[in-house]
């Protein structure tokens, strides 16, 4: 199903934070414009140092990671995401899927495996159910942009 031909599902709230860390940048803006399209706030990390300083900044609701990237891999990114952000939930996506590499993924705090290609309706749902059964979207106050608190 292409990606112009699936109806959103109507987000219960757009307040929700995701962070998308894919080097490749075909791919990289492909999630975003989905992600945004199904009503919910996008940001993007090419690599593990800028997803580090993103994650260190401001508190997200759902982090979406590829496995294969220059310099740390997703697999190697993952003890600091859990550390700098314990209660987000984690995506996992790979196009060099193997049982080690899901095994490996598991261990360090994924959330949800997922081999490419991606297919949109199936994340949709993934989305949807991670973000309503997690936690109900931070007030402005929890992810510090109130008082300049900071949830962590």
């Amino acid at each position: 199903m292409f990606l112009s031909e699936m109806e959103p599902l109507k987000n219960v709230n757009p307040a929700v934070r995701i962070l998308i860390i894919e080097d490749d940048e075909e791919m990289r803006s492909l999630l975003k414009d989905f992600i945004e399209e199904e009503g919910y706030e996008a940001d993007t990390a090419n690599n593990g140092p800028e997803a580090f300083r993103k994650l260190a900044k401001g508190v997200f609701d759902l982090i979406i990671t590829d496995v294969r990237m220059p310099g740390l891999t997703g697999l190697d990114i993952l003890p600091g995401i859990k550390k700098l952000q314990p209660e987000a939930p984690i995506i996992v996506i790979t196009a060099f899927g193997s049982e080690e590499v899901r095994r490996r993924a598991y261990e360090r705090g994924a959330t949800v495996y997922l081999e490419k290609p991606i297919y949109f309706q199936k994340l949709r749902e993934l989305i949807h159910q991670i973000v309503l059964s997690h936690h109900a979207p931070l007030s402005p106050t929890e992810r510090g942009e109130g008082e300049g608190e900071r949830r962590g």
